[in-house]
């Protein structure tokens, strides 16, 4: 990578690059022995660009990813809305959400005992220099008031205050 941004604290943002780091806010979510990190959000600079970016991190026994530059377009919160529509009540078969630029992917499975397995995965599709990559981990929630927090969390997460959201109901 060549030169950093120098007023971005996070590393990854190129210089020149027309992003606005935002600020510090994280969602962390811990299951079984198994973390997933929400964090370092940027905001394409101009007017018209309507994305927010930011990277997720996965750790867990023995594994330690990263994925930079998610892209998560402001006008919908897709992963709040899909995790806030599972029903506490369960469902039948796998359902599944991924972002527009198909790196970053979870799917939820109901369980007994009120509890949603979920599978995180994190395939980039840039390249790399070390090459492709994919990783999945699997954490479980409470389908109830666990499940709302970080569905909570994750909607302020990527409405991001301050910057001009449209919230589109569906």
């Amino acid at each position: 990578m060549g030169e950093v941004n120098p007023n971005c604290p996070h590393g990854w943002l190129p210089s020149g690059t027309e992003m606005t780091c935002l600020d510090d806010l994280e969602v962390v979510f811990r299951g079984d022995r198994v973390a997933v990190r929400f964090g370092e959000r940027h905001a394409a600079d101009h007017h018209l660009d309507r994305r927010l970016f930011f990277a997720v991190r996965v750790q867990a026994p023995g594994l330690d990813a990263r994925l930079e530059h998610v892209t998560n377009y402001v006008t919908g919160r897709g992963l709040a809305r899909f995790l806030g529509g599972l029903d506490f009540r369960g469902w039948e078969g796998e359902r599944r959400w991924v972002n527009a630029d198909r790196d970053l992917s979870v799917s939820a499975t109901y369980c007994s005992g009120g509890r949603v397995k979920l599978v995180w995965t994190l395939r980039p599709w840039r390249h790399s220099v070390h090459g492709e990559w994919e990783i999945a981990a699997t954490t479980t929630i409470e389908a109830g008031a666990e499940k709302d927090d970080l569905t909570a969390q994750l909607d302020a997460f990527l409405t991001a205050e301050g910057f001009p959201v449209e919230s589109e109901v569906s």
